[in-house]
């Protein structure tokens, strides 16, 4: 998110920030990594998985903080998370949270849906790998035909 576009970076005072994230962002750590980034940001509020595939998280805190915190979850570096874009309300504080909860679900199907997720990775990794190895191949001949040429 460009500085520009956090709304919060111009704020001050406490506020609450309702958001709805899409993407690859359920079965993928997203919630434990959004609950770190609480941490690290000092917000309290909560990160949920939805039905309908995104995530929803609300967060309250000083403006400064929020605004880091939604900075950092948009998780540029990640590797798995791919978050494709994120909704945002500003809203009045309840002071409700103590702290920050990453909340979960029915853990059969939580462990279904990371390891249906998981096979799809290593899928395209092995994808990957096939791709790779026939380059080597295709660079290999062509070295063997220059040390030919070269040895003539």
């Amino acid at each position: 998110m460009q500085e520009n576009e956090n709304p919060l970076s111009s704020m001050t005072g406490v506020h609450r920030i309702e958001m709805g994230v899409n993407g690859r962002v359920q079965g993928v750590g997203y919630r434990s990594f959004v609950a770190g980034c609480a941490a690290r940001t000092g917000v309290s509020g909560y990160v949920r998985n939805l039905p309908d595939g995104t995530v929803e998280i609300v967060a309250e805190g000083d403006a400064a903080d929020l605004a880091t915190f939604l900075d950092a979850v948009e998780a540029q570096d990640e590797p798995v998370i791919s978050v494709e874009g994120i909704t945002i309300s500003l809203t009045e504080p309840t002071g409700e949270f103590t702290g920050f909860d990453a909340r979960f679900g029915d853990r059969k199907e939580e462990i279904f849906k990371r390891s249906m997720l998981a096979l799809d990775l290593m899928k395209e990794v092995l994808k990957t790998e096939e791709n790779l190895l026939a380059e080597q191949k295709k660079t290999n001949k062509l070295l063997e035909e220059i040390l030919k040429i070269r040895q003539q």
